[in-house]
């Protein structure tokens, strides 16, 4: 799967900071998992976009369960469609 651009890394961390419910969100370890794995994904020359999501360690925690959990539904879409697109990859080239 090629990297994101910047105006898709922008819209995906924009709607992951939206569909945040409660105040405990931003230093959620499945939220920050999902932000990683969007870095990955992503650039470096577009890290400045993370700089606002940046959370110390110390303040991090483990998810707590919330249902529904917003960020987790969209981390469950992205990774759904990052694997359909790598299947289809694939199936091209067989």
């Amino acid at each position: 799967m090629p990297k994101l651009t910047r105006a898709e890394l922008q819209e995906l961390l924009q709607a992951a900071v939206q569909s945040q419910p409660h105040r405990l969100c931003p230093t959620c370890e499945l939220f920050l998992t999902y932000i990683a794995h969007l870095r990955r994904d992503s650039d470096s020359a577009d890290n400045d976009l993370f700089a606002p999501l940046k959370v110390p360690y110390k303040d991090m925690h483990k998810f707590i369960g919330c249902r529904p959990c917003p960020p987790g539904l969209l981390y469950t879409e992205y990774i759904k469609r990052k694997q359909k697109s790598i299947s289809n990859e694939t199936d091209l080239r067989g």
